[in-house]
């Protein structure tokens, strides 16, 4: 309980303390080391309950006159591994933050970005903690407000309060379907509480279950930015600051999974093959968000954009494995439906390590040439080094290539997907194996994605002055990306550490020793032989492989190198131009070319070409020549924009009531009052 409440005092002292200071830069120390030192307490607290599979209750009455409306906390196994994540990326993130906030130093007000920074973080811990509806609520919605005014933090800038009121009417239609199961809950169990919904007498009817999970994937779906709720995603992560999308992308959107693995596995959990469609809807919402997710990453020019793409894609990812962890446990098959938790969790765990380095390695580059345009980057391998070297780890990552952590939790979703055969149903057999197929397209696109970032940023000639006087970041926020890179290569060298304290997260806590619960099974699963047990694979046995082969690569080139050859120095074939230069290269767009011909009814690409003439009498010899290519979000275009439209043109008719005349709205009262009488009436 102390380090609960240490931690929670470390963040609102990094919230409050700043007021203090007059200067900016003293106000940012004063913001973000507290942050950091609560992120240590809360990875302390975390880890310890983790690994030891105890439970925390920390009882706070809210009003003694009202035992139903009260803070309550309680931190179980499920609790402790997402607080976990919270706190290792949260201490990467402060301490990167650090230096980052020099960006704004007389621009805007440090203490605001360090008092929301702080609530928002200490919002998210709260909520993994909360154990009934009343707490929960309450700081999801602090959680919610304290992101959206990160996300308007350059208010200046139009297109951000755009996406700042874009991301709240989204929220908040997302917590009136939360708040809707929640109710379903209450009114089956009478109780608030989250015990209650545990352990409901009499057991829940099967309607009212569906009718629960269904509301709650669309409400935590819409904050997790599964497709077509993820209208807001790509528009709030770019806007906020580089240390908040860091936050957003990599730990906000989990607050989402650990939403539905509760409402999901612990509060309704699925007890018979009548409830395997709520996997099999989980499977298809994902597998599609997978796939659109990474195909509007690919053409993206914007770096953080790109990103926040990329996280609607590895959310989908996480959401995929959790649904075939339904459909096994619906047919009793525990020990798969272990495996697909697993693989779930421990991609959540992944995307938070590699999604917060890149969201900082993006942030550097911003930082560093004050532009998100990939075509206007290049080069940035010689003049920022650390920042290449560190996004080329979350490149790695996130494109699941071994020995890094994206392929550990890549491998076990595909592992679990093949063995879908083992469902004793072939309508779902058929369903699993195109979901295999999308699986398999996202990765291979995925890696193409990231090859484009990567390359078209760090690799070749700078294209614009921006990227030419581009200068390396400060030592914190190198630091910062740091720590992220560290748990890149110990979750994918290491795995046992991640999928041991997932297993005794969920395995060895009391609450989840159901006999229809995974939980179980994978505590039993895991301690058969450990990762290498479910996995078939050995990952340090992988990373010590590739070092060997790297080793005697390098080997051989130094002593192929040390021979004495005659030296020939020629230039660089240049078609006849004369020079190469940066005009010649690949931009972001032609690299993507071939997919977006491909996917071309998934963005109703436009291309114009504008030709000038050196005479009108010559029109085969051009002076200058410019091609224009635009494309579109099918599901803003064909669904958000005539629903809004639609919504403001009923809303239009319905302001004709408004007359202004006092006569009229008391004859509304008047036949109000009619009609609820008479509706009384009938009733009796």
């Amino acid at each position: 309980m102390i380090l609960f409440q240490a931690a929670a005092l470390s963040f609102v002292l990094g919230a409050l303390l700043p007021l203090a200071f007059r200067k900016d830069k003293n106000a940012s120390v004063a913001s973000f080391a507290p942050a950091a030192l609560g992120s240590v307490l809360t990875i302390a607290l975390a880890a310890s309950l983790a690994i030891s599979g105890a439970t925390l209750e920390v009882p706070l009455p809210f009003a003694a006159a009202a035992p139903e409306i009260e803070f309550q906390f309680y931190i179980d196994g499920m609790s402790a591994f997402f607080m976990l994540i919270i706190g290792l990326v949260t201490l990467a993130v402060s301490i990167y933050s650090i230096g980052y906030s020099s960006e704004y130093y007389g621009k805007r007000s440090i203490k605001a970005l360090g008092l929301l920074f702080n609530l928002f973080v200490l919002s998210m811990i709260l909520v993994t903690a909360s154990d009934n509806v009343f707490s929960f609520l309450v700081f999801w919605e602090a959680m919610s407000l304290a992101s959206f005014f990160l996300v308007i933090y350059e208010h200046e800038n139009e297109s951000n309060i755009k996406s700042g009121m874009t991301y709240i009417v989204m929220t908040y239609l997302g917590t009136a379907f939360i708040l809707g199961a929640f109710l379903a809950l209450y009114f089956q169990t009478g109780s608030l509480s989250f015990d209650s919904f545990r352990s409901s007498e009499p057991p829940m009817p099967a309607y009212i279950r569906d009718i629960v999970f269904v509301l709650a994937l669309v409400g935590f779906g819409t904050k997790a930015g599964l497709v077509p709720l993820h209208l807001w995603l790509p528009q709030a992560h770019p806007s906020a600051p580089s240390n908040v999308s860091a936050l957003m992308s990599a730990v906000m959107i989990k607050m989402a999974i650990y939403g539905l693995v509760r409402v999901t596995l612990d509060f309704t959990s699925p007890s018979s093959p009548d409830s395997a469609w709520w996997g099999m809807l989980m499977v298809v919402a994902g597998s599609a968000s997978a796939l659109i997710g990474v195909l509007y990453a690919a053409i993206e020019k914007d770096i953080k954009r790109a990103l926040a793409f990329s996280s609607i894609e590895n959310i989908g990812i996480v959401i995929l494995g959790l649904g075939l962890s339904v459909i096994f446990l619906s047919f009793d098959l525990k020990a798969l439906a272990a495996v697909a938790l697993l693989a779930s969790t421990y991609h959540s765990l992944n995307h938070a390590a590699f999604k917060s380095l890149l969201f900082m390695g993006a942030g550097s580059v911003l930082f560093g040439t004050h532009t998100k345009n990939m075509e206007k980057l290049g080069g940035l391998a010689k003049k920022m080094p650390w920042t290449a070297f560190f996004f080329l780890i979350g490149a790695i990552s996130i494109s699941a290539l071994p020995p890094l952590n994206g392929f550990v939790s890549e491998w076990l979703t595909m592992q679990a997907l093949l063995s879908s055969y083992q469902v004793p149903n072939v309508i779902l057999q058929i369903s699993i194996s195109f979901a295999s197929i999308a699986f398999a397209l996202t990765a291979g696109i995925a890696l193409a994605t990231f090859v484009k970032m990567f390359g078209i940023s760090f690799l070749s000639r700078p294209r614009s002055e921006a990227a030419v006087h581009a200068k390396e970041v400060p030592k914190t926020m190198i630091a910062g990306m740091g720590v992220a890179a560290a748990m890149c290569i110990a979750f994918g060298i290491m795995p046992f550490l991640a999928a041991g304290m997932i297993a005794s997260s969920f395995g060895l806590d009391p609450q989840f020793s159901d006999a229809m619960s995974p939980f179980s099974s994978l505590s039993v699963l895991y301690s058969a032989g450990g990762i290498e047990s479910i996995s078939s694979m050995s990952m340090p046995a992988v990373a010590i492989m590739m070092g060997s082969v790297a080793a005697a690569v390098v080997g051989f080139a130094v002593v192929a190198g040390s021979r004495k050859t005659a030296r020939r120095i020629y230039s660089t074939w240049d078609c006849g131009f004369g020079e190469l230069n940066e005009r010649m290269e690949y931009t972001a767009a032609s690299l993507s070319q071939p997919i977006r011909t491909v996917f071309r009814i998934l963005y109703k690409p436009r291309m114009a070409v504008t030709k000038e003439n050196y005479s009108d009498s010559n029109p085969y010899i051009k002076k200058s020549m410019r091609v224009e290519s635009e494309t579109k979000d099918v599901f803003e275009d064909r669904l958000y924009s005539p629903v809004v439209g639609a919504t403001i043109a009923f809303f239009d008719k319905i302001r004709m009531i408004q007359t202004g005349k006092v006569n009229a709205y008391l004859l509304y009262v008047m036949v109000t009052l009619a009609l609820l009488l008479l509706l009384a009436r009938l009733i009796s």
